[in-house]
């Protein structure tokens, strides 16, 4: 019988948020504000689901139904550049965070390498390491927050992602850009650094723009 690697099998299946039908059904209440679901509680704009419609009534259209996407998004990916003000190639398309922390994961993760993060953080970061085999070192919160010192402490030779959510999930406490360029001086030669001189200039970037500038789910940021 053939079985998945024991790191796999290990993996605790993500719980998602209930709907709020659900959850008023179980509990007996009414009129809940659901605050644990990433979620626009107002729904599309109206002209966004009149041009969708308007969309698809053109056979010819990019959302024909009969039809593959571009798989590239091509044109989104030329209209987040020019509203952004990056070029196109450092712009990544996923299916949520979720699939682009993925990526990340299976790009730079090999069995047995590691990844810093916090605890509790985004849970996806853990779970993605899991998969790949590689060791997820998981540093505690420090009131509330990223204690950087502390996962600066815990980078080796192995380590090959640090996962920094900001604000972070689910306590949203933030860190400011002084600590993050602290924490980057403490990144050893060639873990970064050394093999991507243009890292730091980048990393400025991040406080001078918006975080949805960056990976971005809607309604939740994460900094990778």
């Amino acid at each position: 019988m053939v079985k998945p690697p024991h790191y796999v099998s290990a993996i605790q299946p993500y719980v998602p948020g209930k709907p709020v039908e659900e959850l008023e059904r179980e509990l007996g209440i009414r009129d809940s504000v659901k605050l644990a679901s990433n979620e626009n509680p107002l729904g599309p704009s109206p002209l966004v689901l009149k041009e969708i419609v308007n969309d698809l009534k053109n056979i010819g259209s990019s959302l024909s139904l009969n039809r593959y996407p571009d798989g590239n998004g091509y044109y989104l990916k030329q209209a987040l550049s020019m509203r952004l003000s990056v070029s196109e190639d450092e712009i990544i398309l996923g299916n949520g965070s979720n699939e682009i922390i993925d990526i990340a994961v299976r790009t730079f993760l090999q069995l047995g390498e590691e990844a810093v993060m916090a605890h509790p953080s985004f849970v996806v970061y853990s779970m993605a390491t899991q998969a790949q085999g590689a060791r997820a070192i998981k540093i505690p919160l420090k009131q509330y927050g990223h204690d950087l010192e502390a996962m600066a402490d815990a980078l080796t030779p192995g380590t090959k992602i640090v996962f920094i959510a900001n604000p972070n999930n689910p306590t949203g406490t933030m860190n400011t850009q002084a600590e993050f360029e602290r924490f980057m001086k403490r990144v050893p030669e060639g873990m970064g650094r050394a093999g991507y001189p243009d890292t730091q200039n980048i990393l400025k970037n991040v406080w001078s723009c918006r975080a949805q500038d960056w990976i971005r789910d809607w309604t939740k940021r994460h900094y990778c």
